[in-house]
């Protein structure tokens, strides 16, 4: 377990990397209906504007570049981190759209205390 001491310098660092190059989002989530001929995906009510960050993955592919299945069911290479603070509200399935399409979180990282993180796709 950490520090408290430790706590608070990471949150710090995370609050300072996302101030760096910072995007105002309001996430969309979204709930798993079954409607007797499958599932499908209902939108709730939006979430609050939140000050997140989207760190390019692109350019740190490994050998393997890390591949997910989205809720459309196809496998798609992640190339965004969606990072925010500790207390970012950020769901499996939550999206936004923007100018260049719609995104989706397609996976949520374990807690860790001092960040939210997910991987992220754009359907363009």
């Amino acid at each position: 377990m950490r520090s408290a001491a430790e706590l608070k310098s990471l949150r710090a660092g995370t609050v300072a990397f996302i101030k760096a190059n910072p995007v105002q989002l309001t996430l969309i989530p979204r709930k798993r209906i079954s409607d007797g001929t499958g599932t499908r995906f209902q939108d709730q009510a939006a979430r609050d504007e939140q000050e997140l960050c989207l760190v390019d993955q692109s350019t740190a592919r490994s050998p393997v570049p890390g591949v997910i299945q989205t809720s459309d069911g196809r496998e798609r290479l992640v190339e965004w981190i969606l990072l925010g603070r500790h207390d970012s509200e950020v769901e499996l399935y939550d999206y936004w759209t923007d100018a260049n399409g719609t995104w989706e979180v397609a996976q949520v990282f374990p807690a860790n205390g001092y960040e939210v993180r997910a991987a992220v796709v754009r359907h363009a």
